[in-house]
């Protein structure tokens, strides 16, 4: 009997392990192709589970129209093009008042890293993290957090916002920051196209 246990027990380990295995694979394979700006790429969900957050408005306050910097929350076509030390205030639409924390990383070619260990800022290419939570007296769109990326302390080009809930990556989302006063003076259109642009 003792024997017919410790087997069971091992084929059940067996069975767990190959599991997640496949989750990490799955999960990896979720973002091995994270070229496109402004979208969120949902990962480590099961199957018929939604995200905590299912949409985002990013708010910027130097380029572009008031109509620009408040589009409706989205899961992909989301403002992702902003300048150093341009604020970002965040609107997501989620179904948890708070919670949320934001990561922002320089770009990873391979995002899988993202999936594969705890984050933390002694990860190559950490910049900053901040906690999004709603203001329980705030108006209904009011933002759950901002903050900017100093020109002094990084370079423009390409970041990931990584979001996550209980400490665990939930959606990561490209972005392009360009130098400060280079693209303020460019109309919405323009900014869309540069949305538009395949990550290099």
């Amino acid at each position: 009997m003792k024997r017919i246990v410790l087997i069971l027990t091992a084929v059940l380990a067996m069975f767990s392990t190959a599991s997640a295995k496949n989750d990490v694979n799955a999960n990896a394979e979720q973002v091995k192709d994270t070229t496109v700006l402004g979208k969120l790429y949902f990962v480590n969900l099961k199957e018929g589970e939604k995200p905590v957050m299912t949409g985002l408005s990013l708010h910027g306050n130097r380029c572009g129209s008031e109509a620009f910097n408040s589009m409706p929350f989205a899961a992909e076509g989301i403002r992702s093009v902003f300048e150093l030390d341009e604020w970002i205030e965040f609107h997501p639409k989620a179904s948890v008042g708070g919670g949320i924390k934001v990561m922002v990383f320089q770009h990873k070619a391979d995002q899988s890293l993202y999936l594969k260990k705890a984050l933390n800022d002694k990860i190559p290419g950490y910049i900053q993290e901040h906690d999004l939570n709603k203001d329980p007296d705030a108006e209904e769109n009011d933002h759950w957090g901002s903050f900017y990326l100093h020109p002094e302390e990084v370079n423009p080009g390409y970041y990931d916002f990584v979001f996550l809930y209980n400490n665990k990556v939930f959606a990561i989302m490209p972005t392009k920051f360009y130098k400060y006063e280079e693209i303020e003076k460019k109309s919405d259109s323009e900014l869309e196209q540069l949305m538009k642009e395949p990550i290099k």
